[in-house]
């Protein structure tokens, strides 16, 4: 009886760069956008490819707000990237020019609730891919 192989989450999709980072908390760049829902906040723009350093077409970075500890902080955070890896379907990454990469953050104001927290972050996730596919028709 073997076990099934763990899947995780790729580190080439995990946003890295400070410059990158930096670009999405600019309030003065308006290419920046952000989908809002219950305590989520998602925070996202597209960049050139090469300014990735990846062949990945989304990279996403994981802020779990204001913790008590470092042990809440990393449950949240491997908790955030479970749910994000697990509902990465509902954006539709096929339609995204091939030039261009989606950098994101996704922020926590409140960690209270974890079972809430998912299901803001899965319905800030669909908010998100249906803001994209009417980005990408018009």
């Amino acid at each position: 009886m073997g076990t099934a192989p763990v899947q995780r989450f790729p580190r080439s999709m995990r946003l890295k760069r400070r410059r990158l980072i930096k670009s999405l908390f600019d309030r003065s760049n308006p290419d920046v956008e952000s989908v809002v829902t219950g305590n989520v906040r998602i925070l996202y723009r597209f960049v050139p490819r090469s300014a990735t350093g990846t062949v990945m077409p989304v990279q996403v970075g994981f802020a779990p707000g204001r913790c008590r500890n470092a042990v809440q902080r990393n449950r949240l955070r491997r908790c955030m990237r479970e749910v994000w890896r697990t509902h990465q379907y509902l954006i539709d990454t096929q339609s995204f020019p091939s030039a261009e990469s989606l950098i994101l953050m996704i922020l926590v104001r409140s960690p209270k609730q974890v079972e809430k927290l998912s299901k803001d972050i899965v319905q800030a996730m669909r908010s998100l891919g249906i803001k994209l596919n009417n980005y990408q028709e018009g």
